[in-house]
């Protein structure tokens, strides 16, 4: 992590009416996506742009605030922190930057919480119910209320080709992404608001309250069977496992009922939900071969970067088998 917290307080507490109040800042999460940290004596949240060369740019600020914005005044089912100040400029903290409500919760998703295991039938129930609200509440959201921006499921696809060609990814992960460009999925109906990074990982939980909804840097106007696709992804993988903590859990919804709920809560048909899957998957390999490829050409020397050069020959297995599988 390359930013000096003590100059970043320094610039909030000369910048903010309040500013007085800080008594200092502490790193969240930071390194390789939109960085988060807390600011302590306002008890408020800092959202900037990586400090090293992030996966996904462009990391607008502006953007993503008026997304959360938009989002918590018309999706009222979708849990998020008040949003506060937004800060182009970026001499004030060096990048621009927007401050959020500080909310109750912790996230999962790689080691399943001992209060989910504690009840493995009646938690995971709760919290794949709470989750799947949540995404519905954006997928009915009116579309007009948006910002604008988005890609068709064609254009989707073909985004992450180039992702994955610019990062040198394996040719077997090209191929899955050249044939779902060549043959694009149907779609459900009229495009929706989308989260784009949908996983339970970006949720947050107080009590077993689905507290926060986060990380919305993907967030677009599109076809809302890519996030279904996306989070259905999760299930059965195998050795390829990853960020499925709780999945394992007998209360945990199988895909069949994830389908189910979602068209009941959205009123749309789940057209090619196994080629959905295929691109969900598609897409975080294509993250992955690029985050090795930035370590590798010592464009980060993020070591997280570097462990997942052993997670990517079996994610892509997986993903080859699934796109056979899916035809």
């Amino acid at each position: 992590m390359a930013r000096d917290t003590e100059q970043l307080a320094a610039g909030l507490r000369r910048y903010l009416p309040r500013g007085n109040r800080i008594t200092g800042i502490r790193t969240l999460s930071a390194g390789h996506s939109n960085e988060t940290y807390l600011v302590e004596g306002l008890n408020e949240i800092l959202r900037m742009p990586p400090s090293e060369e992030g996966l996904l740019p462009p990391y607008d600020m502006a953007r993503q605030h008026a997304i959360l914005s938009a989002v918590l005044a018309n999706a009222p089912t979708v849990p998020l922190p008040a949003m506060l100040e937004l800060c182009t400029d970026p001499a004030v903290i060096g990048d621009p930057f927007f401050l959020m409500e500080c909310v109750p919760g912790e996230a999962f998703e790689y080691t399943t919480p001992d209060w989910v295991k504690a009840d493995p039938v009646a938690v995971p129930e709760s919290i794949c119910r709470q989750w799947f609200d949540a995404i519905i509440g954006v997928h009915t959201m009116p579309v007009d209320k948006m910002p604008p921006g988005g890609r068709t499921v064609q254009e989707e696809a073909a985004h992450w080709l180039k992702v994955a060609t610019d990062a040198e990814a394996d040719r077997e992960i090209i191929g899955v992404l050249e044939d779902l460009v060549k043959r694009p999925m149907r779609t459900s109906g009229p495009a929706t608001p989308l989260h784009g990074d949908p996983k339970h990982g970006n949720c947050l939980w107080h009590e077993g309250r689905l507290t926060a909804l986060l990380d919305w840097e993907m967030a677009q106007i599109g076809e809302p069977m890519l996030d279904l696709g996306y989070m259905l992804m999760f299930h059965d993988q195998g050795e390829a496992s990853l960020a499925a903590a709780g999945f394992e859990l007998p209360g945990w919804w199988s895909p069949e009922r994830m389908i189910a709920e979602w068209e009941k809560g959205t009123g749309r048909t789940a057209v090619d939900a196994a080629r959905y899957v295929v691109l969900g998957q598609a897409k975080v390999a294509a993250i992955i071969a690029l985050g090795v490829h930035l370590y590798n050409s010592g464009k980060t020397k993020d070591e997280r970067f570097k462990a997942w050069g052993s997670v990517l020959p079996p994610y892509t297995a997986l993903l080859v088998k699934r796109a056979n599988s899916a035809g």
